[in-house]
């Protein structure tokens, strides 16, 4: 008997596992609405993101302590817990707690406040609060105490999961390539580009086909890792990366990667129509299984899901994959598709939604059409409103009548000014409860023609995320498939001077609408992931003209996509006040600046890119624009991509002299070039200036 009492005494002292649940993004990719409400309570199928991976810690049944680490509305998100069924004595967690980092701008900072915090005290499970998953994680569990039960420098374990290259679930803005060890599933090595030389070994297997929804079994080695290597911010290009490439650690990471389950982030608004939760194929995360305590979703053929008190007309049409919460009405012929309708949601007669998200308490007025948008709680669209794919419609805002909103246009409630008056818009990280705080890099414009003359709203514009727009970042989703087919097709009016610029490209080179925007997007991406991961430039360069090619778009294009990209991690470097404006532009037109020496071929060439440059800077909220201007083209012009004709050449073309705040600065600069001065021309303008 006295083994086995020894063997319960060693039971009960093994730790519990924990989880700690990161409830910021540290990105901006759902502003203006997270300047409102944090994502992770942002709803999915009218369930808030946070429950899904919640309900996925519960059915592990192993984990009983649960830490939500929390920067932004960090308020909202405590009392969001204290009021749910987690903290019920019925929960299977002895203990949840929510821990306020508001200090914390990354990943990498709330690792190092929870260590700390010595909160960890053994192993634990790290997870975003916007994963839905299905996934069984005991054999994750399982792997994790083999590995580091045989491998003293074992610290952690990815869950991934295995899809094809194109699976509807996997994220455009998250591509990764894992090298794996066959036998063992140890990671080798990770990027987030395709291996660069290509060579294989026998007991490598290359994986570019992995959804990575940041689920992880981690040791308590991990928090000290990070709070020992301060410059790690991101959880895999820093972390990970960093761990794989030290030669000083010498740990190892593992993968355990499953086939069978479904497993997605919403980490994007495209994210949001991509999840399968109304076809089933996350079951058993399904709505009629009514995860939150008052819902009572019941199921109907063609996977329509009504909750109590809906008040459909007899003439409505609800297709294919429809969810509707209580006492929410459709009005006589009114037509809904592949869309999400809130509770106490009022629609008119004659409307058609397709592929939208209407949440709880807004009103569509009748002749509506919505396509692809996304309505927060307690708007009203009134008559004859046309919503545009990719539209987002803030909480409150009230768009008037035969308004149509555009493309990817984003409206907010209120306008929102920084103590200086200037107006900005708040991040996700910044800790606010309402939109009084600011990214410099964002502004909103109030224009009566976006809501209508008795509409009460202002249109966002975020110029880091630019490429959003440009990329069409929401997609097709007929019957829930993700599609690279371009939205624009399905555009019921709007003319933009880009989406000219593009039909004019197509006609001389064969070039479709689709193609070129689709290849912004990529474009973009690609030397976005090349500067942020420091990429060999000649690789980044190979990408590039690869990607050109594969899609048959003009040299216009790649200069238009590498210029918004660098002009973008300039603005970021001026605003974080990393760098003043000469030194950001400096340190990154210095390098990545050589990638024109493939994009540019003649006068005419340089004198484009000169206009595209201005262009560009000349959408940058506030005073810097000009400066930033003149000093990329002073960089550029010393490492040889432009040269003295051709910069007076682009300074007497008519489209320069239509935006004379960017020109100004550099009349100085261009008659010395005429006067053939060549000293002061390479020492720059200050910041100051």
């Amino acid at each position: 008997m006295a083994p086995k009492a020894k063997a319960n005494k060693d039971t009960e002292d093994e730790p519990k596992m924990q989880a700690i649940v990161l409830a910021d993004s540290f990105q901006t990719r759902f502003m203006p609405l997270t300047s409102v409400k944090p994502r992770c309570l942002l709803p999915l199928a009218n369930v808030p993101l946070i429950e899904y991976t919640l309900e996925f810690l519960a059915q592990s049944d192993v984990v009983e302590e649960v830490y939500i680490m929390c920067c932004s509305h960090s308020g909202q998100i405590q009392e969001y817990i204290d009021s749910s069924k987690w903290v019920n004595l019925s929960s299977p967690f002895k203990k949840i707690q929510t821990i306020a980092s508001k200090e914390s701008r990354s990943v990498g900072d709330a690792m190092r406040d929870l260590d700390s915090r010595s909160i960890i005290n053994g192993d634990f499970i790290l997870i975003s609060g916007d994963v839905v998953t299905n996934l069984d994680i005991n054999q994750a569990l399982e792997n994790h105490k083999n590995y580091k039960q045989n491998d003293r420098d074992y610290i952690c374990t990815m869950v991934l999961t295995q899809a094809a290259p194109m699976h509807r679930s996997r994220s455009i803005i998250e591509p990764a390539c894992f090298v794996m060890d066959k036998t063992s599933n140890r990671c080798l090595y990770y990027q987030d580009l395709p291996p660069i030389n290509g060579k294989k070994a026998s007991n490598l297997k290359y994986y570019n086909n992995l959804i990575d929804c940041h689920v992880d079994i981690c040791t308590g080695a991990v928090p000290t890792i990070f709070q020992e290597n301060f410059d790690y911010q991101t959880l895999r290009s820093d972390f990970v990366k960093g761990v794989l490439s030290s030669d000083i650690l010498k740990k190892h990471i593992y993968s355990y990667i499953t086939k069978d389950h479904y497993s997605a982030r919403a980490n994007l608004w495209m994210e949001f129509p991509k999840m399968f939760l109304r076809d089933g194929q996350a079951y058993p995360i399904v709505p009629e299984r009514n995860l939150l305590p008052d819902q009572t979703y019941t199921y109907s053929s063609q996977h329509i899901y009504k909750e109590n008190n809906v008040i459909l007309s007899q003439s409505s049409k609800l297709s294919s994959s429809v969810i509707i919460g209580r006492d929410s009405f459709v009005g006589d012929k009114t037509q809904v598709s592949h869309s999400v309708i809130g509770r106490n949601c009022k629609i008119g007669s004659n409307v058609i939604i397709e592929n939208s998200y209407i949440w709880d308490g807004s009103i569509i007025e009748d002749n509506c059409i919505l396509k692809h948008a996304i309505v927060a709680n307690n708007s009203i669209i009134k008559k004859n409103v046309i919503l545009n794919p990719g539209s987002v419609i803030g909480f409150g805002v009230i768009i008037d009548e035969n308004v149509i909103i555009g493309n990817n246009q984003r409206i907010i409630r209120s306008p929102m000014k920084n103590s200086n008056s200037s107006t900005r818009i708040a991040s996700e990280d910044e800790d606010s409860n309402n939109e009084e705080t600011f990214s410099s890099v964002d502004l909103s414009v109030r224009d009566s023609s976006v809501v209508g003359m008795n509409g009460i709203g202002f249109l966002y514009e975020n110029t880091e995320y630019q490429n959003e727009e440009l990329g069409h970042i929401v997609y097709e989703m007929a019957e829930l498939n993700f599609s690279d087919a371009s939205i624009a097709s399905s555009t019921v009016t709007l003319h933009h001077s880009k989406k000219k610029k593009r039909s004019h490209s197509s006609a001389s080179g064969f070039i479709s609408e689709d193609e070129g925007e689709n290849f912004d997007h990529e474009a973009i991406a690609t030397v976005e992931r090349a500067m942020e991961n420091n990429h060999d430039l000649d690789t980044a360069m190979l990408e590039l003209n690869t990607l050109r090619m594969s899609m048959n778009v003009t040299y216009h294009e790649v200069r238009e996509a590498s210029c918004l990209a660098m002009v973008k991690r300039v603005n970021h470097f001026i605003d974080t006040d990393t760098l003043g404006v000469k030194g950001a532009c400096e340190k990154i037109f210095n390098k990545w600046g050589m990638m024109f020496e493939r994009q540019v071929f003649d006068d005419a060439d340089q004198v484009d890119l000169l206009l595209t440059l201005q262009s560009i800077c000349n959408r940058i909220d506030g005073d810097n624009k000009s400066l930033i201007f003149v000093n990329i083209a002073i960089v550029l012009y010393n490492i040889d991509i432009l040269d003295e004709d051709n910069i007076i050449a682009w300074y007497n073309t008519k489209e320069s002299k239509e935006m004379p705040e960017i020109r100004s600065k550099m009349s100085k600069w261009v008659e010395m070039l005429e006067n053939d001065s060549s000293e002061e021309e390479e020492e720059g303008f200050s910041d100051d200036e």
